[in-house]
């Protein structure tokens, strides 16, 4: 299978599962809240495989990273200050998918810094949306 689309098969499968736990665990579960988690575990591998230099690893989240995000921009993307935060955070995840496959550890590390600054940046925003 291609590496792309094992990560989407494993993206899918591991966002199917969070479901069903949440289901089966009688606990309301916040669909948003399933997307954060995954996106914060696919994070926590891309700072792995930063550390470890290796880019299988961070592309391959990376990638899984790119596939969440565009299943869940429909939950908000009629925000516009979301929106804006959402292009920051695709440019950024764009720019270390491309520096995983050119195994440039500069470029990565610069991007995932990028991706970091514009997760806190609208995690801000939807925190200041719900007050």
């Amino acid at each position: 299978m291609k590496p792309v689309a094992s990560t989407i098969v494993v993206t899918l499968v591991l966002s199917l599962a969070s479901l069903l736990q949440a289901q089966g665990s009688g606990e309301p579960q916040d669909k948003a809240s399933i997307w954060m988690r995954q996106k914060l575990r696919a994070s926590q591998e891309i700072l792995k495989g930063l550390a470890d230099g290796d880019f299988n690893t961070i592309g391959a989240n990376a990638r899984s990273m790119n596939l969440m995000e565009y299943l869940e921009k429909w939950a908000r993307a009629d925000r516009p200050d979301y929106r804006t935060q959402l292009r920051l955070f695709e440019f950024a995840d764009r720019e270390l998918i491309r520096a995983a496959s050119d195994k440039n550890l500069e470029a990565a590390t610069l991007a995932y810094t990028q991706l970091t600054i514009s997760c806190v940046n609208c995690h801000k925003l939807v925190r200041a949306a719900k007050k």
